[in-house]
C-alpha cells in the first residue's frame, strides 16, 4: 500500500491546491493520499473553501507561525509517522524546506514539484531551493517543458521528470452558453471576456481593466476568485469609468458554468508556471488570450489563441478583439487539450514514482 503525503504551504482556492485535491481524488485504490497545509487551522480552510469538507479526514493543518518553525517540522515528521507515509510529496520552497526537516534520517521517496520558476529569480529562494534540491535521492519534478529548461539554467541541475498538469476533461467539457449565463445570473447578449484566479498582483487584473476600457460597451468581464487586491481592482474600476462593466463572482463553486458562459478566456499575469485555469478554460472549448511567460505558450491551442506581452493594455485589448471575432472550433480547442492534459494521466505518472 503507498502512503503519500502532499505537503503545500495552505489550502485556499488555487490551480497548486486543486491540482493537490485531484491527486487525492483520482488515486487509485490501492493508493492513500493524505494532505498537510503549513499554514492554518481546518475551521478556517473549510469555511473559505467548503469543497474542503468532503476530505476533512485527511486534510491535516499545522497552523504554522510566520518565519521558520522547528516546531511546524517537528509536528509533520510526526504526521508522516503517525500515518506510516511512504513518500513525500512537496510542492514549491516552503513546502520543500519543511519536508526535508521532517523527513531527515527517515527512509522515504520524497518527490519536489516546482510548478513554475520565476520565484528562483529572487537570489535567496535560488540559493535555498539549489541547497535543499542537492540530494540525489529527491525525484525532481517539471510540470511543463519551459519549466525544467529553467530549472537546469537558473539551479544547475536537471529535473528527474515532467509531468503535465492535469484536470478533469469529462468534467471541463463544452456545454450550453445560455444556460451557464442564467445560471450566473449573467446578461444572455453581452461579450463575455473571462478572468480566474486569486486576486492578487502576480495575476495581472488591473492590466485587464485597463484593456477593458478601450473595448466596445458590450464587452464586459467577468471575474471568478477572490484576493487581496480585490479593493483595489475595484476602486481602479470605478476611476477608468467601466464598474458597471464588470461582474466579480468571488469565490465560484462550479467553474464549469464560469467557462461556459464567456466567449474568450484572458489570463493576463505577470508571472505564472502552468496555469490549470488555463487548461479548464481551453477543455470547455474556449478561446485564449494570455501573456507569454512560464509554461503559458507551451500549452494554448495554436489556431486559436493570442499571446501578449505582460503590462501592456493596448496590446491585451487588440488581441482580444481579434480572438473574438474570429471563427473558432470549440471542438478542436477541447480535444487540442484532453490529448496532454487529463488529471487521470498525471495521477498515474506521479503514482508511478511513489513506487
Amino acid at each position: 500500500m503507498i502512503r503519500t503525503l502532499q505537503v503545500v504551504q495552505h489550502l485556499r482556492p488555487g490551480g497548486l491546491e486543486k491540482l493537490v485535491l485531484n491527486l487525492m481524488r483520482f488515486a487509485s485504490p490501492h493508493h492513500h493520499v493524505y494532505i498537510a497545509s503549513l499554514e492554518d487551522n481546518a475551521s478556517s480552510a473549510i469555511k473559505a473553501w467548503p469543497e474542503l469538507s468532503m476530505f476533512k479526514d485527511r486534510l491535516i493543518f499545522l497552523n504554522k507561525p510566520q518565519g521558520v518553525d522547528l516546531k511546524t517540522a517537528y509536528q509533520l515528521r510526526k504526521v508522516i509517522q503517525d500515518f506510516n507515509i511512504t513518500t513525500v510529496h512537496s510542492h514549491h520552497l516552503g513546502p520543500l524546506l519543511y519536508s526535508r526537516l521532517a523527513m531527515l534520517g527517515l527512509n522515504l521517496t520524497h518527490i519536489h514539484t516546482e510548478h513554475d520558476s520565476w520565484h528562483l529569480r529572487d537570489p535567496k529562494q535560488k540559493s535555498m531551493t539549489r541547497w535543499l534540491l542537492k540530494s540525489n535521492k529527491i525525484a525532481l519534478v517539471a510540470d511543463a517543458p519551459s519549466v525544467a529548461k529553467e530549472i537546469q539554467q537558473l539551479l544547475g541541475r536537471s529535473a528527474n521528470h515532467i509531468i503535465y498538469n492535469g484536470i478533469d476533461c469529462h468534467f471541463f467539457c463544452i456545454g450550453d452558453q445560455a444556460q451557464a449565463r442564467r445560471y450566473l445570473n449573467l446578461p444572455l447578449d453581452a461579450t463575455f471576456i473571462g478572468c480566474a484566479g486569486r486576486l492578487v498582483s502576480e495575476k495581472g487584473i488591473d492590466t485587464m481593466i485597463h484593456a477593458l476600457s478601450s473595448l466596445p460597451a458590450h464587452y464586459q468581464l467577468v471575474i471568478a476568485g477572490d484576493g487581496y487586491e480585490s479593493l483595489n481592482l475595484k476602486r481602479l474600476a470605478r476611476k477608468l469609468g467601466v464598474a458597471t462593466r464588470i461582474h466579480w463572482l468571488g469565490y465560484c463553486d462550479d467553474m464549469r458554468y464560469f467557462y461556459r458562459a464567456i466567449n474568450v478566456f484572458c489570463m493576463p499575469s505577470r508571472h505564472e508556471g502552468l496555469p490549470l485555469a488555463l487548461l479548464e478554460a481551453q477543455a470547455s472549448g474556449k478561446p485564449i488570450v494570455a501573456t507569454r511567460i512560464g509554461a503559458i505558450p507551451d500549452f494554448t491551442y495554436p489556431d486559436s489563441s493570442q499571446l501578449v506581452v505582460p503590462d501592456n493594455p493596448k496590446q491585451l485589448s487588440q488581441a482580444l478583439q481579434q480572438v473574438i471575432t474570429q471563427n473558432i472550433c470549440e471542438h478542436k480547442i477541447a480535444h487540442f487539450t484532453q490529448q496532454f492534459a487529463d488529471v487521470r494521466t498525471m495521477t498515474a505518472a506521479y503514482e508511478a514514482l511513489g513506487r
